[in-house]
């Protein structure tokens, strides 16, 4: 390699070194004007939507449990250890889940055509997988399809699970009351605030069919 050639490198290095040197003394506004910008940009705002619990009857035996309303589960899914105590119908399989923090769950059955009933008396079919471990029963993206439930969010009634009754009316079920919302980066441990039993929404099976009618 040529020595002139070496000589111009490093004289190039020198003044990069001396820019770097004047931009690190810069001020953030200083420095973006000397890239042209004309102003600091606004940082992006980040949120999440509030997850809720609600009271469910699930299988041909009525099992009550409480159940995640997540708009973010791609799938439904339930302990192993209450689809026993629920007597779900299922079939075998082997599968892993990961989470959006890169757990992973075991998935060993699926429950198809599984029956539930909401505390407001509107029955669903929903197909649940069963997972090993320690995991919330969570209802995902295929029960708000299938079934036509809506989300909606109300500032005094926080959270709401929505669907047309075949009278044309649209029940709403609140899920989750605007104090319990928090921001969470874990799993969701306010099931106390958020479940229908605090919102005074705790039925028995009678008083379910009781409203049926």
């Amino acid at each position: 390699m040529s020595p002139n050639f070496v000589h111009k490198l490093q004289e190039v290095s020198e003044k990069d070194k001396e820019k770097i040197k004047s931009l690190s003394s810069m001020d953030l506004q200083e420095r973006l004007l000397t890239f042209g910008f004309k102003e600091i940009p606004k940082p992006k705002i980040h949120y999440a939507c509030p997850l809720g619990f609600m009271e469910i009857f699930i299988g041909k035996e009525e099992y009550s449990i409480r159940a995640l309303v997540d708009t973010g589960a791609e799938i439904n899914i339930i302990p192993e250890e209450i689809a026993i105590k629920a007597s779900l119908t299922t079939r075998n399989l082997n599968m892993n889940l990961r989470g959006i923090g890169g757990h992973t769950t075991s998935l060993v059955a699926l429950s198809e055509f599984t029956p539930i009933i909401l505390a407001s008396g509107e029955e669903a079919l929903i197909h649940i997988f069963i997972a090993k471990g320690s995991v919330h029963t969570a209802l995902g993206r295929p029960f708000l399809a299938d079934n036509n439930f809506r989300l909606e969010f109300s500032h005094k009634q926080g959270e709401i699970l929505s669907y047309q009754e075949p009278e044309g009316r649209r029940l709403c079920i609140p899920i989750c009351k605007p104090q319990a919302l928090r921001w969470k980066t874990g799993p969701p441990r306010g099931m106390d605030l958020c479940n229908m039993e605090k919102l005074g929404w705790k039925y028995t099976r009678k008083e379910v069919s009781k409203l049926k009618r």
